[in-house]
């Protein structure tokens, strides 16, 4: 009977164990998922309005070339009938206005639907002659009002926005002026980013206008409605193709309107949308979701683990404490079998026991004493191999992340100046690149003194140079449109005893803390005062950001020490560190409301009359 209760409990106690571990895995697993979906929907949430920004910019941009257009007096002459004027001097006029604006054509339309010029009258898909009377973007000009059309073009199948504006002549409408945008530009740019992320815009009607992925244009991820067939078929809208479903499955929907959807190759991506209201389209950003689901895996086999561990280290407890318990019992049961025995010997071996016992309190205090001391000194070695470790590999990715975005930007840049032949641009792109490899090269050598010091006594610097091959890598990064730079040079050159690499690795942390200090879209001020007073060289660098935390004052050249949610904490330090190497100093203050705010760095050397480097 015993048996049989502690097999039945035995069972009962695995089946609880298991379940509980199922739930930890379990729980463990969504609650990490859900962290990491939090953090990729607050990120594609963030780039997605960043895409939208770009559409809007890029079609904004051409909105004021068909009103151009129209009031030009030419075009009404020709429109009014008016005059001596020939649609051949209007279409040299649009090829021009075409040629300056970078847009894909713009025309003329007459108030019966037919194409009187366009800028693109010499090719063999030209718009003249061909009628366009079905389209909206006509229609509603001739109405009045501004047209804006997405469509492939029935001449040239060649997808583009379409914009118009129509003609007036003594208050009355006399024809359209119409603006075409290529927006294929985008979708390259989108696709040259890689596999991390994927851009699809959808229409009104739920077609895929543009998409990084090329196999997705001009797809459904829903049926169109009879009304809506109708529509495009009349409008020709998208001649040629198919709109044929794009195989997708909806996994989970989010109350935002996000939601987790499988496409056509069983991938799982997270879909985030914006809504670009002035063109009623949908711009949705998809992040495929391996490296969540992998990490929420991980953590709840972790977790699963380490409860295990727990459970098993709890059994074990439990079976100690029942042989402790046993043991107690029969020393026990011993001890009152000796008592006499023990009574009669104690008088005699009490001194001699006091004796033992201070001496084994004396050994064992000893024992435990140097048990401590070794375990601080292997800790004590351990953390500093550690912290050695990682403040190297941290400085040197720190060190190399800024010229390694300049050298991405410049290789892009070269690739385009090529394929366009301009040679000369190329080249100065190249020789740039040559720089910045340069500087990489100087980096990755410092690794070589980590055990021994490096010698840059006699090296010296041209504090304007430096700065402006800072400003150059500066001016290729995202965001440099918003900085104003303000400098203000000595007629002399000053020259300190600096290495120039290093010297521009401090300009370089400097502007981009300025830079960052002050949130998008901002503008951001930077004034560089250099001058030299005495034997010392001084240099400010003031930005118009909210400064330095008065409490972050006495530590913001300390290592790994920042006030930003991201960053190493290293930049200042490892300035700091250079400056104090060249025998000079580097201090911060905030200036004053009068002064005009914002944070100001000062850096002070001895002024050398020759430069060594």
């Amino acid at each position: 009977m015993a048996l049989r209760n502690w097999r039945s409990n035995r069972r009962l106690g695995s089946a609880l164990a298991a379940c509980s571990l199922v739930l930890v895995a379990m729980s463990t697993y969504a609650f990490v998922r859900s962290r990491h979906l939090d953090e990729l929907h607050r990120t594609l949430a963030s780039r997605a309005e960043v895409y939208g920004s770009t559409i809007g910019g890029v079609i904004d941009r051409y909105e004021f070339l068909p009103l151009a257009v129209a009031q030009s007096d030419l075009v009404k002459a020709l429109l009014a009938q008016r005059g001596d004027v020939s649609a051949a001097e209007v279409n040299t006029y649009l090829e021009r206005i075409n040629r300056r604006s970078g847009a894909f054509a713009v025309y003329v339309i007459g108030l019966d639907g037919t194409t009187l010029a366009s800028s693109n009258w010499k090719e063999s898909t030209s718009y003249v002659g061909q009628n366009y009377g079905f389209r909206p973007y006509f229609k509603l000009a001739a109405g009045g009002d501004i047209g804006r059309y997405y469509g492939i073009g029935v001449s040239t199948g060649e997808a583009g926005y379409f914009i118009s504006q129509a003609v007036w002549w003594h208050e009355r409408v006399i024809g359209v002026a119409v603006a075409k945008v290529s927006l294929d530009w985008l979708e390259r740019s989108w696709r040259s980013h890689g596999d991390s992320e994927q851009i699809l815009v959808k229409d009104g009607n739920g077609v895929i206008l543009l998409s990084s992925i090329a196999a997705f244009k001009f797809k459904l991820q829903a049926p169109l409605s009879a009304a809506a067939q109708r529509s495009i078929r009349e409008q020709r809208q998208f001649q040629g193709e198919d709109l044929a479903l794009l195989p997708h499955a909806v996994r989970e929907r989010f109350a935002d309107g996000a939601s987790v959807i499988s496409l056509g190759n069983h991938a799982d991506y997270l879909a985030v949308s914006h809504r670009l209201a002035p063109l009623e389209w949908d711009i949705t950003v998809l992040a495929e979701l391996d490296q969540v689901q992998a990490a929420a895996r991980n953590a709840a086999v972790a977790a699963a683990l380490g409860w295990a561990l727990l459970m098993l280290g709890a059994l074990y407890a439990g079976q100690r404490r029942s042989r402790i318990r046993d043991r107690l019992n029969a020393q026990q049961a011993l001890g009152r079998a000796y008592a006499e025995l023990e009574v009669k010997v104690a008088q005699r071996t009490a001194d001699l026991q006091n004796a033992n016992l201070r001496l084994q309190a004396e050994v064992s205090e000893r024992e435990r004493a140097e048990r401590t001391l070794r375990q601080a000194q292997s800790e004590l070695v351990q953390s500093g191999k550690l912290a050695a470790i990682g403040q190297m590999a941290a400085g040197v990715t720190h060190e190399l992340n800024q010229p390694l975005a300049a050298l991405q930007t410049f290789s892009d840049n070269t690739r385009v100046l090529l394929a366009r032949g301009r040679i000369d641009d190329a080249l100065d792109n190249l020789s740039t690149i040559a720089d910045l490899v340069k500087r990489l090269g100087y980096i990755t050598s410092q690794l070589k003194g980590f055990a021994r010091r490096s010698d840059d006594s006699n090296q010296s610097a041209s504090v304007r140079t430096a700065f402006a091959q800072t400003l150059l890598q500066i001016r290729t990064r995202r965001g440099a449109e918003r900085l104003v730079l303000s400098e203000d040079w000595p007629e002399e050159d000053l020259i300190v005893p600096c290495n120039p690499i290093r010297l521009e690795q401090v300009f370089s942390n400097l502007l981009s803390n300025a830079m960052e200090a002050v949130p998008a879209p901002g503008g951001v001020r930077i004034a560089v005062v250099a001058r030299q007073e005495g034997d010392r060289v001084r240099i400010e660098v003031t930005d118009n950001g909210p400064g330095v935390p008065a409490a972050s004052l006495d530590r913001i050249f300390e290592p790994f020490y920042t006030t930003k949610e991201q960053g190493l904490g290293l930049g200042l330090s490892i300035s700091a560190g250079i400056i104090r190497a060249a025998g000079g100093t580097l201090a911060v203050r905030n200036r004053s409301a009068d002064e005009g705010g914002g944070a100001q760095f000062i850096i002070s050397f001895t002024c050398q009359k020759e430069s060594h480097a």
